[in-house]
């Protein structure tokens, strides 16, 4: 149960170093078995290099407890993919979830070529992140990817796609969930795990879910699925990076306002969230 840390931002847009430090304090606390940070959850794509670097060390200056710290990279060539992949791993992250090129998307070669060519330069376990429409890592591609030394597993978004890649791949790699809206499910179809926004959001309902579910105790697992249900909801609607630091923000821990531009979420949203919180029993 591995959560993508939030970015807090100041009113200015500067990182808010000081909240980051809170914040992955608390994740570190709810019994996680990873941390990721600057992904989409994140706003990885909008971040520097510079501050992706500061982010990541602050995960691991916290990690007492010697958990798994995950760094984004988020970049459309492999060039700048290598660099800040190389940054992550000098501020101490011990893998890597890396997103396929997304503005002009890349063949089944060219994907290849990516992620063999960052391996080599970082030396880091690899997962895939599978959530571009532009450049969808079939299963297919996945299972040539898997014969790349440093690839290790791949964090799917859509159900399907996730029980497509399990029956492909699922003896040569790890299939960790995305698809916040039925982790149980994706549990039963052999996802080896989560990492997603809603363990940002509900930390200790994934933990307590995912505990069940390997406890045998399906009928825990499956009420907390119900509650986790609300939560994804009130983001579901891109862009959600607003709308789960309102949902954090309104669970009591203020994370600031997403990077522009990216709004708020508007009145009747916020009160829409309020609902979702008071329906997962989490207010």
């Amino acid at each position: 149960v591995i959560p993508p840390i939030v970015t807090p931002f100041l009113e200015n847009e500067d990182v808010d170093f000081t909240t980051t430090r809170r914040e992955v304090k608390y994740l570190l606390g709810t019994g996680i078995d990873g941390i990721a940070a600057t992904g989409s959850t994140g706003e990885g794509a909008l971040l520097s290099d510079e501050e992706i670097q500061r982010i990541v060390e602050i995960v691991v200056e916290e990690n007492t407890a010697r958990i798994p710290v995950i760094g984004g990279v988020i970049r459309n060539s492999t060039r700048d993919a290598i660099t800040t992949a190389q940054i992550d791993k000098k501020a101490g992250a011990d893998a890597l979830l890396v997103t396929p090129v997304f503005y002009h998307g890349a063949t089944p070669e060219g994907n290849y070529a990516y992620y063999k060519a960052i391996g080599e330069a970082v030396e880091l376990p690899l997962i895939v992140y599978n959530v571009v429409p532009t450049n969808l890592i079939s299963p297919e591609v996945m299972l040539k990817l898997c014969e790349i030394e440093h690839v290790v597993g791949i964090k799917q978004v859509d159900p399907k796609g996730l029980v497509d890649l399990v029956l492909t791949c699922g003896e040569r790699t790890k299939v960790f969930s995305a698809c916040d809206e039925m982790l149980y499910s994706t549990y039963v179809a052999g996802a080896c795990g989560v990492i997603g926004a809603i363990v940002t959001v509900a930390p200790e309902l994934c933990v307590r879910q995912w505990q069940a579910f390997k406890n045998g105790d399906q009928q825990t697992a499956q009420d907390i699925q119900q509650k986790l249900a609300y939560l994804v909801k009130a983001y579901s609607e891109k862009p959600f990076p607003g709308k789960v630091k309102e949902l954090i923000h309104q669970h009591g821990r203020p994370v600031g306002k997403a990077r522009s531009p990216i709004l708020e979420p508007a009145p009747e949203e916020r009160a829409s969230i309020q609902k979702s919180l008071k329906l997962a029993g989490l207010i």
